[in-house]
């Protein structure tokens, strides 16, 4: 298991709205190869907005606008929810994009449980992965919340606001192999699709828990990570 940062209770007013969302954190040397490739990313697509390394997380569950008064709520869910669940080996693979080809709102990067290769350009949650975000869905209803409907699209939001042409699959699929010659030239012969040969271990980590972020708008990075909830400790890969 990796873990990023310290985490704590932070005491905050319960007369404010705090926006949240529940998500999986990324540890720091898998930010920096990703900032690394969404560098080399950046040279050939044109997005108006990268996320800062600081940012990048995998989300599970939106909030949105909550009470302060809530987060006690939230935090027994999702603590409670994170108790069925062993270490997650997950992996980040090809980016793909949300909205139209001619100019996309989101570029992403797939994440997915370690040997389900074959879901990260299509961005699908399977496996614990799912049921993880099935049992937060369930333990929020429980205590009020309406969890998101729509199935988990597992991904690392990489740039937002993409400019004409900036969501063609080939262009992507061949800036992608680019970036990763760029930083691993001995093994970019074997990047093809789906797969990111040469830099595969690098973008692989053991999720070890849920994260509550607090999104602060404005602030560059913008996502506060408040609370943690681990997993129980399990067979997890390193």
């Amino acid at each position: 298991m990796e873990s990023n940062h310290n985490f704590r209770t932070k005491a905050v007013s319960f007369l404010e709205n705090l926006r949240l969302f529940l998500g999986i954190d990324v540890p720091d040397r898998v930010s920096e190869k990703l900032s690394e490739l969404a560098g080399q990313l950046s040279r050939e697509l044109a997005y108006r907005k990268w996320t800062h390394p600081s940012d990048y997380h995998v989300t599970l569950q939106f909030l949105g606008d909550t009470p302060a008064s809530r987060v006690d709520a939230i935090a027994a869910a999702a603590e409670a929810a994170a108790a069925s669940f062993a270490p997650l080996p997950l992996a980040l693979g090809e980016p793909g994009t949300f909205g139209s080809r001619q100019a996309p709102h989101v570029l992403w990067c797939g994440a997915h449980e370690r040997g389900a290769a074959s879901a990260a350009a299509a961005g699908a949650a399977a496996g614990a992965l799912a049921a993880l975000h099935a049992a937060l869905g369930e333990r929020l209803a429980a205590c009020g919340f309406a969890p998101e409907a729509r199935p988990l699209r597992a991904h690392v939001t990489l740039a937002r606001n993409g400019g004409p042409g900036s969501g063609e699959p080939s262009a992507i699929a061949a800036a992608w192999r680019r970036a990763v010659a760029a930083l691993a030239p001995a093994d970019a012969a074997g990047a093809g699709a789906g797969a990111s040969v040469g830099v595969s271990d690098a973008l692989a980590w053991t999720a070890g828990g849920v994260t509550l972020f607090r999104t602060h708008l404005g602030r560059r990075p913008s996502y506060e990570r408040m609370l943690e909830f681990p997993f129980p400790p399990g067979d997890g890969l390193g």
